[in-house]
Parts: C-alpha cells; sequence; structure tokens
C-alpha cells in the first residue's frame, strides 16, 4: 500500500482519514471521563478498542513491521494553550513514566522496528499543537544514535525542508516509524490525540 511505501521511504506517511462515528464516540468518551490523559484507553473505550483491531489498521502495521504486530500502548491526550482550560480537566489516573520533553525534537525506541498511529480528534491548524516530522531520519547515522534529543536549531541546520508538520481535519491519521525524530509543536488552542504503538516482539 502506498502507506506502508511512504514509511518505508520518508518514515510517516499520512492522508489517511479515520471515519467520523470513531472520532464522535472517543470525543464522547472523554467528555464523560473529564481526563487530560488516558493510559491504554482502549481497555475502557470500545471506539478504540475497535480502532486498533481494524483490520485494515492491523494489515498496513503487519506489511511495514515485517511480523504480527502487538499493541504496545495507546495514549490519548488534552493539549491546551490556555492554563485556565487545563484546570477544568483532571490530570491521568494513571502513574505514567517519564517522558521526555514534546516540545523538542525526539526519537523513541520501541523495538527494533515499531509503528506509532497518531490521530487527530479535534481539527488542527498551526496554533493547535500539530504533530511534526522530520522525513527521513528513521534511518539514522551512528552520530545521530547517540542524540536522542535534537533542539529545533540543530534540526534546521542539519535537515531544513525535510522538516514536515502535519495539519489536519479531526479524523486525519498520521503513520510514522517511532525513531523518526518528532515533536508537538506548541500548542495555543487546545488539541486531542489519540496515539497507537505497535512493536514486534
Amino acid at each position: 500500500s502506498h502507506v506502508v511505501d511512504a514509511l518505508n521511504e520518508h518514515g510517516y506517511a499520512n492522508g489517511v482519514q479515520v471515519p467520523g462515528e470513531y472520532v464522535e464516540q472517543i470525543v464522547k468518551y472523554c467528555a464523560s471521563t473529564g481526563l487530560m490523559k488516558y493510559w491504554n484507553p482502549h481497555k475502557e473505550c470500545e471506539a478504540i478498542d475497535r480502532l486498533v483491531r481494524n483490520a485494515k489498521v492491523v494489515e498496513i502495521a503487519r506489511r511495514y513491521l515485517g511480523a504480527e504486530p502487538i499493541l504496545w500502548l495507546t495514549q490519548l491526550r488534552w493539549s491546551f494553550g490556555d492554563s485556565t482550560e487545563q484546570r477544568k480537566v483532571l490530570p491521568s489516573l494513571h502513574q505514567e513514566p517519564l517522558q521526555y520533553d514534546g516540545d523538542a525534537f525526539h526519537y523513541d525506541t520501541l523495538d527494533y522496528k515499531s509503528l506509532t498511529i497518531f490521530i487527530y480528534l479535534t481539527d488542527v491548524d498551526p496554533d493547535s499543537g500539530p504533530h511534526v516530522v522530520i522525513e527521513g531520519t528513521q534511518k539514522k547515522s551512528m552520530g545521530e544514535i547517540i542524540r536522542i534529543i535534537l533542539s529545533d536549531a540543530d534540526a534546521q541546520r542539519k535537515f531544513g525542508n525535510r522538516i514536515k508538520t502535519i495539519l489536519g481535519r479531526k479524523g486525519t491519521a498520521l503513520f510514522e516509524e517511532t525513531r523518526s525524530y518528532h515533536k508537538a509543536a506548541r500548542c495555543r488552542t487546545k488539541r486531542l490525540m489519540l496515539s497507537i504503538d505497535y512493536v514486534i516482539q
């Protein structure tokens, strides 16, 4: 498929839309629970569970990973530009592992090969904290492997026009090799995003 080809060549693939009914049900689930972050929400939200088991999604993961994909983690999270909005929701119910500063370019190593799918559940414009990925950085030189975090200035100097900002309406899905350099742009409004991680072992 074009998604698998783009993943192999560029480290990411976009232009995929998730049906509106999934988006509506996930947003409704968030409204009913009122949290800011959810750790493995597929265990509680039927729409997310159906999404992670969707035959087309699993087939893309299988073909890209070259093995039967294993669901590693799902996360659902709000980002807010306005701290008064943020105070209206509860933080997560779970003790979560510490993660890198999402505002800096970084890459994650979940497995030898892994696939993350990011799904926008609100419309994302330049002010809504869009996902940013650096094209072609899924394959790294030895020097790049040891640099897990990359400043904006270094990224601009080294990769320039390969830095891609992904905008899209709610339901936009982005498939990404988890080892590609990526970050969330600064959020000035609000954004709800689901991420799904598949690994090999």
